[in-house]
């Protein structure tokens, strides 16, 4: 859900919906909660083109979670960095094993254990050390809305 303010709602999308409203994007990263060297493949659309659609003059956004969670980015740190709103994991052995991919599928959908059905993925390597761990708090699990935070 994009929203104006609380309670405001300007559009809502199903995961489905979002896939066939914006281009999806790749992103390999490790996070930071795993090895710096190794990466996990996301794919789902650059947050950035959703606020250019539906909030192109907000100078901050909050991004809320489903237990409550919000995180406020500023959108010069969106622009720069570019998150995505993954919707996707790149499938790996592990998966396959445990069936959630088949031998031919590259990708399949965010659940709730990857931190779906959407994840706010940003790239790490690409962050400054500031960053991390100070601003892990950037990276939201199981988005359920972007709303405005300008006053």
């Amino acid at each position: 859900m994009i929203e104006k303010a609380e309670g405001k709602a300007l559009v809502s999308y199903t995961v489905e919906e979002l896939k066939r409203a914006f281009p999806t994007h790749e992103r390999d990263t490790p996070t930071p909660w795993m090895p710096r060297d190794q990466t996990i493949g996301f794919r789902g659309p650059y947050l950035n083109d959703l606020l250019k659609k539906y909030l192109p003059g907000e100078t901050s956004v909050e991004i809320i979670a489903y237990n409550g969670f919000s995180s406020i980015l500023m959108r010069d740190e969106i622009e720069k960095y570019n998150p995505i709103l993954a919707i996707e994991r790149r499938c790996d052995d592990q998966d396959r094993k445990r069936g959630l991919c088949s031998a031919e599928q590259i990708y399949r959908p965010l659940q709730l254990d990857d931190g779906g059905p959407l994840f706010l993925v940003w790239p790490l390597d690409e962050l400054p050390a500031s960053y991390i761990p100070a601003r892990n708090a950037i990276w939201v699990w199981f988005v359920v809305a972007v709303r405005s935070n300008d006053e």
